[in-house]
């Protein structure tokens, strides 16, 4: 795997687009593309030139963690990024009750009375559940299969 860093520049804007999103201010990690639409963060003590480095010595088939989606019309967060990230997200947060977290954590589409429209970071009292996309009162549902709970 080659390890493409994001630059400073790039990084900047992420983090102007997850603030505009969900309020997020700060990435405390380094961010590296993983394909063409995912995020990856990564905190250790290497520095860029290091982890080149070893990616040209060893196969490297991933790095760090999964954080974040590029999508079409926004960004989307992983659910180990919620978690990361749950002190900082101030907007665009989803109260599900205890039901429809159980709908979601299923893997289904849940109905809500929420009008509002976008990528939504899913929360019930204190935890968070990752993110779904919220259009005409219909929560969509991205938690993996291999994730989801079974009956």
């Amino acid at each position: 795997m080659h390890l493409n860093f994001l630059s400073r520049q790039e990084k900047k804007k992420f983090i102007e687009q997850l603030n505009e999103q969900f309020g997020i201010t700060d990435l405390p990690f380094l961010l590296v593309h993983s394909g063409k639409e995912k995020i990856r963060a990564i905190s250790c003590s290497l520095s860029t030139d290091e982890l080149r480095e070893l990616s040209r010595n060893v196969n490297i088939d991933a790095v760090g963690i999964y954080l974040l989606k590029i999508e079409p019309d926004g960004l989307r967060l992983s659910i180990e990024a919620t978690h990361m990230l749950k002190e900082q997200i101030k907007k665009n947060i989803l109260e599900l009750n205890k039901s429809q977290v159980q709908e979601w954590l299923r893997g289904n589409d849940v109905e809500v009375e929420d009008e509002q429209t976008g990528y939504v970071v899913i929360k019930h009292k204190e935890d968070f559940y990752g993110c779904g996309k919220l259009s005409n009162k219909i929560l969509r549902n991205f938690v993996p299969k291999e994730r989801r709970i079974k009956n």
